[in-house]
């Protein structure tokens, strides 16, 4: 609903202008309901500065909507690299002899850092930085990543120590450090120069930045709100590229990805989101259905308390039409769920699946809302469930969609799954143009985790055309695919 809604939003709320085919806005417009979203930001955001006064507001409105899809999927995405990089390196680690990969310590404990576990992480980088056969430079990587281990396991004396000894001659060095000291909260540091120097070091050789460079960067720049440095950056990176090749002999090479790198996107992707919806929630023409967005963002990237605050403004003084104030509302209630009010959250929704539950779109956002929170909804389940075996067709994909995520959430793989492929256009099963990427998403971890291999990697081939970074999902569930078939040649990257 939201994709077929934009062009009416857009047009019934700044309609001070007259749009043309080539308009900015429309063209991006278009890119996006065919969920091509980073075509449709580098379309408009280019040509933001140089619009007059009384177009600024629409085209805010619809980079807003495009950031906020893009975060949304580059999250998913993050969650589905990490999950299968852990299980890849946990194989390759595994190896004994001189066909063990040496640099597979290095990323299984960043890998570990991101999954939220740094005594195990630590246990690797403590290996891989002792190996005095590893170049100075990535021993020093290691050593940085070692001192966050320390100091997320409340050891912050350690961390120092460590981090104090490390020689930072070597950009790459510095901006892992800087990187660091942004997560966690050292300004002292000034983790935004030591970038900012870095990167001058790289020009002055000539040199464009490693894609590690590039994850570090954007990393700091997230946590110090320059969203516009972020994107500039990101606009000259190749995002297919891998972080590290090991060559282990003629027939065995392995590629290295930072999973970490999608979960900066996301961040950096909303935090996009949300300045450009403040912007346009400031413009008069667009302010409904700007905050109609607005809310939801803030719940998604920012806060809740802020969220609850444009929800009850939209829906005390919003000109738009009711069908948009009930959905507005079932972002309201998991604002409720979420603040512990629970009873009232689940009250609201039943109301409105009760009141229109012949809506599928509304069921649908009803069950991603209580997807999101993880909350118990039965009754829902079973209208929602009623509504899709009386009916067939496109209409109901989004809906089979929303039943498969709070299956999914509950972990019932086998019914997540079965809702998911049947909300799959069947003609055009693995087109992003047909189907939300963010269900192509999940289907494939489900195909994953159930080892249907090659029909992960086909969703993940096609929405690589539209999205390079997923090429290291890609090629990391290859690896694992061949480890357990015990043969490099059983499966190829597209």
């Amino acid at each position: 609903m939201k994709y077929l809604a934009c062009v009416f939003l857009i047009f019934i709320f700044a309609p001070s202008f007259a749009y043309s085919a080539d308009d900015p806005v429309m063209r991006a417009m278009k890119l996006y309901e065919k969920r091509h979203y980073e075509e449709a930001a580098a379309a408009l955001r280019p040509e933001l500065p140089s619009m007059g006064q009384s177009r600024q507001g629409a085209a805010h409105l619809m980079l807003g909507m495009i950031y906020m899809k893009s975060a949304e999927l580059y999250r998913e995405l993050y969650q589905e690299s990490l999950s299968a990089s852990q299980d890849y390196y946990k194989k390759l680690s595994a190896a004994r002899g001189q066909s063990r990969s040496r640099f597979v310590d290095l990323y299984m404990g960043e890998a570990l850092i991101e999954a939220g576990k740094p005594g195990a992480a630590a246990v690797y980088l403590e290996k891989f930085a002792a190996d005095e056969g590893i170049s100075p430079m990535y021993r020093a990587l290691a050593k940085a990543d070692l001192g966050l281990c320390h100091y997320l396991s409340n050891d912050k004396q350690k961390a120092e120590t460590l981090w104090n000894e490390i020689d930072t001659t070597d950009p790459e060095v510095s901006v892992q450090l800087a990187s660091i000291f942004g997560r966690v909260g050292r300004k002292d540091k000034n983790p935004v120069a030591l970038c900012e120097l870095s990167l001058r070091e790289a020009k002055k050789s000539r040199k464009s930045p490693s894609i590690r460079m590039v994850k570090n960067i954007i990393s700091v720049y997230v946590r110090a709100g320059l969203t516009d440095k972020g994107l500039d950056l990101l606009k000259h990176a190749d995002a297919r590229a891998y972080s590290y090749r090991e060559v282990l002999g003629k027939s065995k090479v392995i590629n290295f990805y930072d999973p970490s790198l999608l979960g900066d996107l996301s961040m950096l992707y909303g935090q996009a989101c949300l300045a450009h919806l403040e912007k346009a929630a400031a413009d008069a023409t667009v302010r409904d259905p700007a905050e109609y967005y607005l809310g939801e963002a803030y719940a998604l990237f920012g806060s809740i308390d802020l969220s609850a605050k444009v929800t009850a403004s939209f829906i005390a003084a919003s000109r738009m039409p009711q069908q948009y104030k009930d959905r507005i509302r079932v972002w309201q209630a998991a604002d409720q769920y979420q603040k512990g009010r629970q009873t009232d959250a689940v009250g609201i929704w039943d109301e409105l699946s009760r009141k229109q539950q012949l809506d599928p779109d509304l069921l649908a956002e009803i069950l991603l809302a209580c997807a999101r929170v993880r909350a118990e909804c039965p009754m829902i389940v079973k209208r929602a469930e009623n509504v899709v075996e009386s009916g067939e067709g496109k209409k109901l994909y989004a809906l089979n969609f929303a039943l498969g995520k709070y299956y999914l959430a509950k972990k019932n793989q086998s019914k997540a799954m079965s809702c998911m492929e049947a909300g799959r256009d069947k003609s055009n099963k693995n087109k992003i143009e047909s189907n939300d990427p963010l269900m192509l998403v999940d289907l494939a971890g489900l195909y994953y985790r159930n080892k249907k291999f090659s029909e992960a990697l086909e969703i993940y081939f096609d929405m690589s055309k539209q999205f390079p970074a997923v090429r290291q999902i890609q090629e990391t569930m290859q690896g694992v695919y061949a480890m357990e078939q015990k043969s490099a040649g059983d499966v190829k990257i597209f």
